[in-house]
């Protein structure tokens, strides 16, 4: 399935420079300003339209309420994501636990904030290879595709809230958790491993985990950009992830 990823990046403003940077304006293949220099994820890029972030990550959509929230019932809330199935109430208690600033309520820092995580977390080059500026070959594209069917099928999946049904402890923090807490499962961990809605981080950048998407390696929790480099190197010039024996 095609991925989908509309990012707005052409003469955005620098939020390093401010002033100094007429706008952002791609290298041919470093990850930087062509103006300022500055990394591209230094710059105030945002996502043009409402984010489904199955449709980022090239996966089917699911129609079904227990695993998908509308963007109708997300915005009627005030938010730009909600985790799913859960009743307006329940949103709200979820939200409380998280940093203010970090909450996606629309025209809010937090909604800014979730923009810059999925632009972050889930970068578009490791999405699908028409993203990436270095990869051209068959062979090339051929392991590229390889490590993402390996990577979707094995490690990487989206967590879901419920409430907790006994008493247990947090795998981050090992804080209490009570029965009927709100709590964030991710089912690649097992179904007796849950988090606090604010422990949900990845192990690396200690990020809230945008949309509760994760990826797992030798039992760590990490968001898509620090899992696939577990695996792969990154190079540091155009921020793209690639095979060992192709370098």
């Amino acid at each position: 399935m095609e991925i989908i990823v509309e990012e707005v990046e052409e003469g955005q403003p620098c939020l390093a420079c401010v002033e100094r940077c007429s706008g952002f304006s791609r290298h041919k293949w470093r990850n930087t300003c062509q103006v300022c220099k500055c990394p591209r994820e230094l710059h105030d890029i945002y996502n043009l339209n409402f984010v489904n972030v199955r449709d980022r990550l090239g996966w089917k959509r699911i129609d079904d309420p227990l695993n998908c929230a509308t963007k109708e019932d997300t915005v009627s809330l005030g938010y730009t994501w909600v985790p799913p199935a859960l009743s307006p109430e329940q949103v709200e208690d979820y939200m409380d636990q998280l940093p203010n600033h970090k909450i996606p309520r629309i025209g809010s820092a937090g909604e800014r904030y979730r923009d810059m995580q999925l632009i972050r977390q889930l970068p578009k080059q490791d999405l699908a290879h028409v993203h990436c500026r270095m990869i051209h070959s068959d062979i090339e594209i051929k392991e590229y595709n390889i490590f993402r069917e390996l990577r979707d099928s094995i490690a990487l999946d989206i967590g879901f809230v419920k409430e907790s049904e006994h008493e247990t402890s947090c795998y981050h923090c090992h804080g209490e958790i009570q029965g009927e807490d709100l709590v964030v499962f991710a089912p690649k961990f097992g179904k007796d491993v849950c988090w606090h809605p604010a422990c949900f981080v990845c192990t690396t950048c200690e990020e809230l985990l945008v949309d509760l998407v994760y990826g797992c390696h030798a039992k760590q929790l990490l968001c898509e950009r620090h899992y696939a480099e577990k695996i792969r190197p990154r190079c540091p010039a155009c921020d793209e992830v690639r095979d060992l024996y192709l370098l």
